[in-house]
């Protein structure tokens, strides 16, 4: 475990790092320790999804006990304080390590959720609104900049780009969704073949039926799998009998929630 230490001296960068990549960790942290234990209070191991960690609490077998707690966390979500006895190392454990009891908090830390909005108009204009009182983070794109910008979009990312190249720069990951609100079809139909090649964890499209159908019958001639078409939520949002732009706006946000909540286990 020495080599793990020295590759991250920081956790804390280490957490960060991951969490720009959208990738959600496990922290597991010694809150307390009695006797004889491998580390003391503090210290802190970081698990990712596949089992890997970036750090130690000591090693052996108490530490790969924590790895497989993180994993249920993974699925749950919830935090949870646990006691480790180290009297149960094992027949063959001596030495100072031995004899000790530690507590681990552990809990899961997911990145920050990112909602790519494809459209600055009246119902992403609302949109952005539900999203910062739910702590998530727009990414706005549109080629107008009169509707695409700092003033409208408080706080949000803003990118002034045509809608066939609004994804480009964009490192979309199963962390994140994208919303299709342009003014056009056209642009809609552009932007979810971009979007559908995407790992993104949710992609919605607004539109009548009629439109849907045509733009999906569309991706399907051009050679989009029907696999990947049905990944689109559309028509998008909830069904709460939404009308104007801020009900629309409030019907998707809930569809995000409860898309993502599914998703984690919640």
């Amino acid at each position: 475990m020495t080599e793990n230490r020295e590759l991250y001296p920081d956790l804390l960068e280490e957490l960060a790092r991951l969490r720009r990549e959208g990738r959600s960790v496990v922290m597991a942290t010694v809150v307390a320790t009695k006797g004889s234990t491998p580390r003391r209070a503090g210290a802190r191991m970081l698990v990712l999804r596949d089992g890997s960690i970036r750090g130690t609490i000591g090693g052996g077998v108490r530490e790969s006990e924590v790895i497989e707690r993180a994993r249920k966390l993974f699925r749950k979500g919830e935090a949870k304080l646990i006691a480790l006895d180290f009297h149960e190392e094992g027949e063959g454990c001596d030495g100072p390590i031995c004899g000790g009891e530690m507590e681990v908090f552990m809990e899961r830390i997911d990145p920050v959720r990112r909602i790519v909005i494809a459209g600055g108009g009246h119902v992403g204009y609302f949109l952005h609104r539900f999203l910062s009182l739910l702590e998530l983070k727009s990414v706005v794109f549109d080629e107008r900049p009169e509707q695409a910008n700092a003033e409208r979009f408080p706080g949000a990312e803003i990118h002034v780009e045509p809608f066939d190249r609004g994804l480009e720069s964009l490192k979309v990951g199963p962390n994140d969704g994208i919303v299709i609100i342009t003014p056009e079809h056209k642009h809609d139909q552009v932007v979810l073949k971009q979007a559908l090649a995407t790992e993104a964890g949710y992609v919605g499209m607004i539109g009548s039926k009629k439109k849907i159908k045509a733009i999906f019958d569309n991706l399907r001639a051009e050679g989009v799998p029907q696999k990947q078409i049905a990944r689109c939520h559309s028509p998008i949002g909830l069904d709460i009998g939404a009308e104007s732009p801020a009900e629309i706006a409030l019907a998707i946000a809930g569809e995000i929630v409860a898309h993502f909540r599914m998703a984690d286990g919640g």
